[in-house]
């Protein structure tokens, strides 16, 4: 068996988010280029340009330009989809390939425990296949929260190789999306069982919703990847009324 090495956290259901540096967000930062900033205005004064310099002033402006049309789609996209009522959604690839890849992957379980004493806090049941076919509901006990980090296990097997698993997350509260998030395992050997460890850090206890408010409000869509190949989209619903594990 082997295990990955992850390069950015993965979030436990709706308790904080991850560090800075090791998450990803589609939200891109900083304002587009304003209009009649320095980089887009004319000079003040006309001044001659140098024979064969006109095309390549052209191209600098141009690229200027599709930078800032690119980065304004993917704040506008962003935005949309904060703004689009959903849940999410369950959905297979018909790709032969990605076909194969899902019918030899198996989720084993899922554990989450407090960072700092190992206190085991929950354990997932044996959802199978149907998650793939069906919303699955998640009973995690309130305590969670007030966890200051949490380490989280998944314990997957997989028949099938692949180059680049790796998985992107988008949360939703009562039907908005309210985070983006992408994580990476990598290699996975044919015929392996694999271990998926991460820390999560939560956020400050000034920003976090109560349990009552996020109890069934919340829902995870996780869309699994091998590199670029859509493999297929699972839905948990998340309730804070779970017991403890013994």
């Amino acid at each position: 068996s082997s295990a990955g090495d992850d390069d950015s956290g993965l979030q436990r259901p709706l308790t904080g988010r991850p560090p800075d540096s090791t998450m990803e967000s589609k939200h891109t930062q900083g304002a587009p280029l304003a209009a009649g900033s320095k980089k887009a205005a004319a000079p003040a004064k006309a001044k001659a340009i140098p024979s064969g310099s006109e095309a390549k002033l052209s191209k600098q402006l141009a690229s200027v330009g599709i930078e800032d049309d690119e980065e304004r789609a993917a704040s506008a996209e962003w935005e949309a989809l904060k703004r689009k009522t959903r849940q999410g959604e369950i959905r297979t690839s018909a790709n032969p390939v990605a076909k194969s890849i899902l019918d030899g992957f198996t989720l084993n379980f899922m554990r989450m425990r407090d960072a700092e004493t190992g206190r085991l806090m929950w354990k997932s049941e044996n959802w199978g296949q149907d998650m793939f076919e069906r919303e699955k509901i998640a009973r995690v006990p309130a305590s969670i929260l007030k966890c200051r980090a949490v380490a989280r296990d998944i314990n997957f097997t997989s028949e099938e190789v692949m180059e680049n698993f790796r998985l992107e997350q988008r949360v939703y509260f009562q039907g908005v999306c309210m985070e983006e998030w992408f994580f990476k395992f990598g290699f996975v050997i044919p015929g392996s069982t694999n271990n998926w460890e991460q820390v999560i850090y939560a956020a400050d206890e000034s920003s976090m919703l109560p349990a009552a408010l996020l109890s069934g409000q919340l829902t995870i869509e996780t869309s699994f990847f091998d590199g670029d190949l859509f493999v297929s989209k699972s839905l948990v619903r998340v309730f804070y009324d779970g017991p403890e594990p013994e």
